[in-house]
């Protein structure tokens, strides 16, 4: 379907796509908040790529899901979305996808089954394999397909190429997700944490499946399988699938565009400040506990410490056991930690907004030392 007929029908069934026209992750999902918040009468569809981040959901513990060490060797920063899920790769060889709905029409299923069909239509037309279609839904509805090399289709063979997470308010609904297009995959390793102490978190945790491009399992379709492309076959699905849709394209231009909901105002550049604010980057991460010890670190004396972190924020550290020298200068040492933000004391990921400094000066030798090797160890 054209986007000349998109149009026209546009005034029969409100339906509308939105093609975001910019890589700029901050933008992209602040946009996406955006038309949730617009309460939408008639089905939107969002679509969009973004440079390569990291993005964790709103529920996340940053520190339990990521390897901060690896994403700061690669340099790829992390955001942190406003929408619940999992934490998921970005980059211009994945595409996303947001779906709005009323909520009393939102099934979970509907949307990914829309993305799943959409791709077996030209110009993408993947074929079926083993008498199945190409792509099909599980039981967690992320899309998946059978590795290239597969013989005998089995569960082993399976490998994820899109993952979902939902928001849903009192009146309306999102279905969001990623399609694994020609992604770096050897980039998802940032999102596994190395650590040799465990923390645990309130927060919710990622669950990690095998994944696979579609340009590796289908080369034959890969000259088809590009952003442009995918972008037209999903709307001109979701388009019949709804008598119609308008298209629309959005960019940093649209920084400051605004409607009036039920008398307030919803912006975009609110949500676009918001997600680059500590208070939403680091502030955000669920409580979370952490033993740490010289069994795991070295260190010239033997010590473990519990601290608990609450919204970014030391609010309990507590010397568990210690053999050295000075031992009351330790104690007040791991006490000072109380009050100090998390991401000044342990490695931090990349991120739009600078890690922390110290709020207090070390003020002995014991205490710098203590730092030092907490930066080390966590």
């Amino acid at each position: 379907m054209s986007v000349a007929k998109q149009v026209a029908t546009h005034r029969a069934s409100g339906a509308k796509v939105v093609w975001s026209q910019t890589l700029n992750p901050y933008f992209n999902l602040a946009y996406e908040d955006y038309l949730l918040r617009l309460r939408p009468k008639a089905p939107v569809c969002f679509l969009y790529r973004n440079t390569p981040c990291v993005v964790v959901g709103r529920n996340q513990n940053l520190w339990a899901e990521l390897d901060a060490r690896a994403m700061q060797r690669a340099q790829v920063p992390f955001i942190r979305r406003r929408s619940g899920g999992g934490t998921v790769y970005h980059d211009e060889g994945n595409l996303n996808f947001c779906f709005y709905v009323a909520r009393n029409s939102f099934a979970r299923h509907t949307h990914t089954e829309l993305i799943a069909d959409a791709l077996r239509k030209p110009p993408t037309s993947l074929p079926d394999r083993f008498n199945e279609p190409p792509i099909q839904v599980n039981d967690r509805n992320d899309l998946y397909v059978y590795d290239r090399n597969t013989q005998i289709p089995s569960l082993d063979a399976r490998r994820k190429v899109s993952g979902s997470a939902y928001k849903i308010s009192s009146q309306h609904a999102y279905h969001h997700g990623t399609l694994l297009l020609d992604a770096d995959l050897g980039k998802m390793h940032l999102l596994k944490r190395q650590s040799k102490f465990p923390i645990t978190s309130k927060g919710v945790d990622s669950v990690s499946s095998p994944v696979a491009n579609l340009c590796e399992v289908f080369p034959e379709q890969a000259a088809s399988l590009i952003p442009s492309q995918v972008f037209q076959v999903i709307t001109d699905t979701f388009s019949e699938r709804y008598g119609g849709a308008s298209v629309k394209y959005v960019d940093e231009t649209h920084l400051h565009e605004s409607e009036l909901v039920d008398g307030k105002k919803q912006d975009v550049i609110s949500a676009y400040g918001d997600l680059q604010s500590w208070d939403w980057v680091y502030g955000s991460s669920p409580q979370m506990h952490i033993r740490v010890s010289t069994k795991d670190t070295p260190s010239k004396d033997s010590l473990e410490i519990h601290i608990t972190v609450d919204n970014g924020i030391v609010t309990e550290a507590n010397l568990e056991t210690y053999h050295g020298n000075d031992k009351k200068a330790i104690i007040s040492a791991v006490q000072k930690l109380v009050g100090e933000r998390y991401d000044a004391i342990a490695p931090s990921p990349p991120s739009i907004v600078k890690a922390s400094n110290w709020e207090k000066p070390a003020e002995s030798p014991i205490e710098q030392e203590l730092r030092n090797w907490l930066g080390d160890a966590l």
